[in-house]
């Protein structure tokens, strides 16, 4: 059903929870038109970096800027389904022609459906912002807390609904206002900086950029055994650093396998009788940069700065500003 009347509209992060509650969206409400928009976890946008940086603007510290992500190819010959909203209306998942973008800016009744961490909590803000204004975010809207999926909980969800100003929202949202803040920042600098010194060395910076957790793992891999990658993976959930914080992992469950992936891929690290060492390549990368690149505590201390936040804006912007300034003159010295 396709209808420019106002519309409840559902943002999910991912088709499951769609199928969970399409059932009971009738009953929920009546005679009302329900669409559902969803974000696919990273969110229907993704960052946009500056673009023609010289040498002299790093350290560079400004504010996220967002483009509409694309997802890819379905292979399909029609239109990519999941770029577009589902209607829900007669308890199926029914796709649509309509744009997400458009739903989110015309519905009627807009739901935070997403998981309930700052992952999803970002991913509604940001495409509140990008569709309805800066200012939408700091609204109140009504959100559909999913902690599982059969059909219990999810009636009971639908019957105990929470909003956007409850507490644990808007802690899930200062958190990931705080790691995209960083992330954004973060990326912005190692693409400039660490892209040199990884050309120097041989890699493709094309399609690899050197990611936060990605650096810190690959000095914690120099000097190390070879290692299987189960043993890595284990590091990086019981990751201790320094030992000035409590233990806390680098990188989510869902992220760290794909770290180790993309150091390997860009021959950092290597494959060696079915163990991880680190190569060559990725000693002479490590050797380009600024000693005090290495920073074990790094996943404790942006977990402290997500839990201040925006109070923690200042020391973050602190943080960048020395991390990458130290590079910038290392690497001007070098020259």
């Amino acid at each position: 059903m396709e209808t420019t009347q106002p519309s409840i509209v559902l943002v999910m992060e991912k088709p499951s929870q769609a199928r969970a509650v399409a059932p009971f969206v009738a009953g929920r409400w009546p005679g009302r038109q329900v669409l559902a928009v969803f974000t696919l976890y990273l969110g229907l946008y993704e960052f946009r970096y500056p673009r023609g940086l010289a040498y002299g603007d790093f350290p560079y510290v400004g504010e996220p800027a967002w483009k509409v992500r694309d997802f890819g190819d379905s292979g399909d010959p029609g239109p990519r389904p999941l770029s577009f909203a589902f209607d829900l209306t007669d308890g199926q998942i029914n796709h649509t022609k309509l744009s997400p973008f458009e739903v989110v800016a015309n519905a009627g009744e807009l739901w935070f459906a997403c998981d309930p961490d700052h992952s999803g909590a970002n991913a509604f803000d940001v495409l509140l912002a990008k569709c309805l204004g800066a200012e939408a975010t700091a609204k109140e809207y009504p959100s559909l807390i999913l902690h599982a999926l059969d059909g219990g909980s999810v009636v009971r969800a639908m019957e105990t609904p929470s909003t956007t100003a409850d507490l644990a929202y808007r802690e899930w949202s200062n958190r990931g206002w705080a790691k995209r803040f960083f992330d954004y920042n973060y990326n912005v600098n190692s693409l400039g900086l660490f892209g040199d010194c990884l050309r120097k060395v041989g890699v493709d910076t094309s399609d690899f950029g050197m990611s936060k957790y990605g650096l810190q793992l690959l000095y914690w891999m120099r000097g190390q055994e070879p290692l299987s990658e189960g043993r890595i993976m284990k590091s990086m959930d019981d990751w201790t650093g320094t030992g000035r914080y409590e233990p806390f992992g680098i990188g989510s469950p869902a992220s760290r396998a794909s770290i180790i992936t993309q150091l390997r891929r860009a021959g950092l690290t290597a494959y060696q009788d079915k163990l991880t060492v680190i190569t060559e390549r990725g000693n002479d990368f490590l050797n380009l940069l600024h000693p005090d690149c290495e920073d074990p505590d790094l996943s404790a201390r942006l977990d402290a700065w997500q839990s201040d936040w925006p109070n923690s804006k200042a020391p973050m912007t602190r943080y960048l500003r020395t991390f990458f300034g130290k590079q910038a003159r290392f690497k001007s010295a070098a020259r």
